[in-house]
């Protein structure tokens, strides 16, 4: 194997302090983080590294050294810029947390850019990578359920505006970005980013999109959306395929949904979020749980019998592991072969066109219609 590869990582947000920190470290033969960028040089970056790496307050600095790639994780409305000055630098290969970009042709520019530089660009969509996702997949590709028409994905919480965002209030005085409508357009972005994601890696490009948006915290963030895409009849139904990607965060329920898929022989229910963000939390990205999960979480699968009688099964949720984005990434780089990424930045573009349909069908109030409007 190679020698790790020299990464820093831009930002110290929350998804730094419980993704990118541990599952780096957790893959020492892979990674060696050297370097942090903050720009406020507030302290957060040693205090979570124990002061292990250099700390920067520059861009221009992260460029200059001797690093080999760069995590891009700061606020999504900087992405864009970030990964443009980095890969025009011509040094460094990137991973760009999602939302990639905010619009389709910016991350195609970024794409075509990392391409003439000879770079790997990267994206971590590591939702594709969630147990109970992995678990609907193959339900959906093995055919035990039949042809499906019917396919929703829930990604809610009960957060009303009396409760600080993701858990603690920001500084006495700032907004965090994701509550500021000026820098955030809104959860069909930050969270569509993951389950529109799925929803198009398992059926691509759909012929009507139908979009909402709303805000729940009343402070101009759309933190809310439903989106929904239809599809022609998959084969064995004349039933068009309906698939919703819902988030909601005035959702009081316990435990929240996540999947419904109903199909032609069948159904399949989950309840519970995939459990690694917690499991990162922990600090226990290498023990030999990470990425299961506990059978009281399991989904049920309702089975259609030949007398037509319906039997219920308890399914084993997949073991799921956002590590292999990581492991992924590390071969692309050592063999300068993006292609050894199964998250590709082309499919990340459609998957982004489908989200700012669905943006524009929730401002103008229709659907958005394969061969007029996209």
């Amino acid at each position: 194997m190679p020698a790790p590869i020299k990464t820093a990582i831009l930002g110290t947000g929350i998804g730094v302090h419980h993704l990118h920190w541990p599952l780096l470290k957790s893959l020492p033969s892979y990674f060696e983080v050297t370097t942090i960028l903050e720009r406020k040089q507030t302290g957060v970056a040693k205090a979570l590294t124990g002061g292990t790496v250099k700390v920067v307050a520059t861009l221009d600095e992260v460029i200059n050294s001797d690093v080999e790639l760069i995590i891009v994780a700061t606020s999504d409305d900087t992405h864009f810029e970030i990964i443009k000055k980095i890969l025009n630098a011509g040094k460094q290969h990137v991973l760009g947390e999602k939302p990639l970009t905010y619009h389709a042709a910016q991350s195609a520019e970024l794409q075509e850019l990392a391409k003439a530089k000879g770079r790997v660009l990267g994206v971590f969509q590591s939702r594709r990578f969630d147990g109970d996702y992995l678990t609907a997949k193959k339900l959906i590709e093995n055919n035990t359920l039949g042809s499906v028409t019917s396919y929703e994905v829930f990604y809610s919480f009960y957060r009303p505006a009396s409760v600080a965002f993701e858990g603690a209030a920001p500084p006495e005085g700032d907004v965090h970005w994701k509550d500021n409508p000026a820098l955030n357009r809104g959860n069909i972005y930050t969270i569509g980013a993951h389950t529109i994601d799925q929803i198009y890696t398992l059926f691509g490009m759909p012929d009507k999109i139908l979009g909402r948006t709303w805000s729940v915290r009343g402070n101009g963030v759309q933190d809310s959306f439903e989106a929904t895409f239809i599809y022609p009849p998959r084969p064995g139904t004349h039933i068009p395929l309906c698939a919703r990607a819902t988030t909601n965060l005035m959702s009081p329920v316990d435990p929240q949904l996540r999947f419904v898929v109903k199909a032609t022989k069948g159904a399949y229910v989950k309840y519970y979020e995939d459990n690694q963000w917690y499991a990162l939390q922990r600090g226990e990205a290498n023990a030999d749980t990470y990425g299961t999960e506990i059978k009281e979480h399991w989904g049920t699968a309702t089975l259609v019998q030949p007398d037509g009688s319906f039997k219920n099964e308890v399914i084993p949720t997949e073991r799921g592991d956002y590590r292999q984005v990581y492991r992924e990434l590390a071969s692309a780089i050592w063999a300068n072969d993006p292609s050894k990424n199964s998250v590709q930045v082309s499919s990340v573009i459609q998957a982004t066109e489908l989200i700012e349909l669905a943006h524009k069908s929730a401002k103008e109030d229709r659907y958005m219609f394969k061969g007029k409007d996209y």
